[in-house]
């Protein structure tokens, strides 16, 4: 504080010298560096640094600045000092109510009530979306298409007749002048600009040679120290549309949350341990929620926009540790509950290898290795298996199976579609013969035969059970399930997972596999609690699909390499997108489409799938096809992922780059399955040919063919999928709907710094699990992670 009142004194004293002294000044670069160096931005410490050398203007406007920023900062450390106050408890935060403030005008209560802030912690932590700068500028400094808030002086005003504008005012601020633009001539306009009257307005200025000019600017009556002169922050008004809004509704916001900091943030309880914020250099997290809302009038705007502020990076690091937090602890207390410890020979990959007809890959072997590990333990094993499209997965999960099998012991393998379960049954019994004995259960088998398995998987007789969601009916029963293998776990619900696994007394060990390859990032932020083996090898013999871009007037050249296909007896797939919420628009572009493949291949036969159809009309058409009853299927539904037609070799995709990378890239892995080499053709509008002039048209353009071009270049599903990812985010790799709900105010785990913070995150979490298991020596740490992913990890059941 000493320092702080001296530079002041100093700052206090230079402002009131006169041009002449104030430029025969010098050694207020050194002095004043050493008394803020505690206390100001590196970037102004750096400005001071030069203030000697500026000429007298300059230097006068820096130590304005410099002032503003002190007297900032002093009034921050005496509230401080003067507040020693008793802290709320966490809890109080949750419940008391944003309808109960006393401290709130109705008109700002209604604008939280728009936003869905219903308690004080949704307040805290309902971040600005971007900044404005509103901070004072200069008529002598202001740039053409800056920003700013002006103290101005009126010289005159006058109607006009100039295009859409009405109204001329003249301004002045020091020797500058400014002319006001309104595009409506109402009389208040009048007796606001009275000649001689001090004025703010706010707007964006154009600046032509010596002209400065400002359109239609936002007009205040008063100084109003919330929301002027300051770095202001800009919050998203989407929410309750019945609740109507103003121009005004963001400023209510703005001055609501301010009331809401200034009143409860002091008695807001720090959660993060001590030594984590040491470690990374955090702000205490009052500080850093006071300073994201609000910042401080020295902060770099862009800093702020692009997030990279200190108080901003406290709160990302918060977010992603918190969930990070949450998987560590859930994956704790899943160990913690008994599995069956599933004892293999130490040669079993060798003899089972030797049953195969092919050799496995590295990545399998490791894969198997992987499992063989975690079953043998008595805490259940938690593991995903992600490879690329015919990577070989199943045959990891059928040497899984087998080892449990052998134990004694049951499996259930649960798949999305009544196909892909049958595909697996053919798989399983393809490679493990005689050995064990497979069951299929799935909705259309007959009536006596389930009842027939039903007994059998209660006397423990059926050791490896295959099935849709027929395994979650109520009638099932097993005597001792020790390993659930869901296939596609995206496509399933946490509930029908949840309604496997407790089919059995202990726990089972739990095996997910998913063809999507997702990015470490993705992994992460997505599967904390799982643990991942890759299988990036594709097994030898397995061709590499040829991928080629087509625009609509080269289908042609297309059709008839598709024809020479057909000549050797192959087969087609033809996918039509699908475009949200708008199935009957998908279902006439199929329809339409399926008309048009009809009459370019009249001596075909050619069927249609699409997503009103029942799930055994599906199964049905998909059967025909792979009996070869068809020659070409039109789709609208993407094809089933893993869906095997070793005889198709041709996947069209049409109107491509409607598709995300990592959706065309599954597609293209149903072809080429068998001993054919497969081809998938990208189908483009004609205009992607050719450049637009108009600039917007020109960039989608661009962007759809770098998307597309990405799937020509490369096969390698992960680096198409970290692709995908940075171009257009996380979504189109795993739905939305089944990410659950992340509470995530500021961080996104696809910004490249943000993916930095989150390693270190998980790295901190983990650690802090390992120390303190159940969270007893950190307890607000264990409210936030109930109260944000309670429900979403079923911990409430778990623990």
């Amino acid at each position: 504080m000493k320092n702080l009142k001296q530079a002041k004194k100093i700052l206090k004293t230079v402002k009131n010298y006169d041009d002449k002294l104030l430029s025969r000044t010098t050694g207020l670069s050194e002095t004043l560096s050493q008394l803020l160096k505690d206390y100001l931005p590196e970037g102004l410490l750096d400005d001071i640094k030069e203030i000697d050398k500026l000429t007298v203007q300059k230097k006068r406007a820096l130590i304005d600045y410099i002032s503003k920023a002190v007297e900032q900062i002093k009034l921050e450390e005496e509230e401080k000092k003067e507040k020693t106050v008793n802290l709320l408890p966490l809890e109080k935060f949750f419940s008391i109510q944003i309808k109960d403030l006393k401290l709130l005008k109705p008109i700002e209560k209604r604008a939280f009530k728009k936003v869905g802030i219903q308690n004080l912690y949704d307040a805290l932590f309902f971040f600005p979306k971007r900044y404005d700068d509103r901070r004072f500028k200069s008529l002598s400094k202001i740039k053409d298409g800056e920003t700013g808030l002006f103290r101005l002086e009126v010289l005159d005003i006058k109607k006009i007749n100039r295009g859409k504008l009405k109204v001329q005012v003249f301004l002045k601020q020091g020797d500058k002048k400014l002319n006001a633009f309104f595009v409506h001539d109402k009389p208040f306009l009048f007796s606001y600009f009275r000649k001689g009257k001090e004025v703010i307005l706010y707007g964006k200025v154009s600046v032509y040679g010596k002209d400065i000019s400002i359109i239609q600017p936002e007009i205040y009556n008063q100084f109003d120290p919330v929301i002027m002169d300051r770095i202001v922050p800009v919050y998203s008004l989407r929410g309750d549309s019945t609740v109507k809004i103003t121009s005004q509704t963001i400023n209510h916001l703005r001055r609501g949350i301010f009331k809401i900091l200034k009143e409860y943030l002091p008695l807001f309880p720090e959660y993060m341990p001590e030594n984590i914020r040491k470690k990374y250099k955090l702000p205490g997290i009052t500080e850093a929620l006071k300073k994201v809302h609000f910042p401080d009038i020295s902060e770099n705007i862009k800093d702020l926009n692009n997030l990279q502020t200190r108080p901003q990076t406290r709160v990302i690091f918060d977010e992603l540790f918190i969930l990070e937090l949450a998987y560590a602890y859930r994956k704790n207390l899943l160990k913690e509950n008994p599995a069956e410890a599933i004892k293999t020979d130490n040669n079993f990959t060798e003899k089972f290898e030797s049953i195969l007809p092919f050799k496995l890959t590295e990545d399998q072997k490791k894969a198997i290795k992987d499992i063989l590990n975690d079953i043998s333990k008595p805490s259940p094993m938690n593991r995903m298996v992600q490879g690329d499209v015919g990577s070989g997965k199943t045959v990891v999960a059928i040497a899984a199976s087998l080892a449990v099998a052998q134990s004694g012991n049951q499996v259930a393998v649960m798949a999305p579609t009544e196909i892909l379960a049958q595909q697996h049954y053919r798989n399983f019994k393809n490679i493990l013969g005689e050995t064990v004995e497979i069951y299929l259960l799935t909705g259309s088998t007959p009536n006596k035969e389930k009842k027939k398995i039903y007994r059998k998987m209660e006397t423990g007789e059926a050791k490896i059970v295959i099935g849709t969601h027929a395994l979650i009916q109520d009638e099932v029963k097993f005597k001792n399930l020790a390993l659930v293998i869901v296939d596609e776990q995206h496509r399933f619900g946490v509930e029908q997972r949840k309604a496997l696994i407790e089919k059995s007394g202990k726990v089972p060990h739990v095996l997910v596999m998913t063809a999507t390859p997702i990015p470490r990032t993705l992994a992460l932020t997505y599967f904390g609690d799982l643990d991942v083996s890759v299988i990036k090898q594709l097994p030898s013999g397995r061709k590499k699909v040829e991928t080629m871009i087509y625009y609509e007037d080269e289908r042609e050249v297309m059709n008839s390499f598709i024809r020479k296909e057909l000549e050797k007896g192959r087969q087609v797939f033809v996918v039509y997108p699908l475009i949200e919420d708008s199935e009957k628009i998908d279902l006439k572009s199929a329809e339409e489409g399926f008309k048009k493949w009809k009459e370019a291949f009249p001596d075909r036969k050619v069927i249609l799938l699409h997503g009103r159809m029942s799930q055994e009309e599906k199964d049905r058409i998909m059967e025909d096809f792979r009996n070869k009853k068809a020659d070409i299927l039109v789709s609208t539904t993407v094809i089933e992922v893993g869906v095997d037609i070793p005889n198709a070799s041709v996947m069209v995709i049409e109107d491509a780059y409607r598709f995300g990378l990592s959706q065309i890239h599954q597609l293209r892995g149903r072809v080429g399955r068998g001993k054919y080499k497969g081809y998938c053709f990208l189908v483009v509008p004609e205009e992607f040919k050719y450049r637009s002039d108009s600039p917007e048209i020109e960039k989608k353009r661009e962007k759809a063919l770098q998307r597309l071009k990405i799937l020509v270049s490369t096969t390698d599903g992960f680096k198409i999928a970290e692709e995908d990812f940075k171009l257009r985010g996380s979504g189109d790799i795993i739905g939305t709907a089944q990410s659950g709900k992340f509470y995530f105010g500021l961080a996104d785990p696809t910004r490249e710094r943000d993916s930095k913070i989150l390693e270190y995150a998980k790295k901190e979490a983990e650690k802090l699990i390992e120390e303190d298991p159940h969270l007893e020596k950190n307890p607000l740490l264990k409210e936030l992670v109930y109260r944000k992913y309670g429900d979403r990890f079923n911990l409430v059941n778990i623990a």
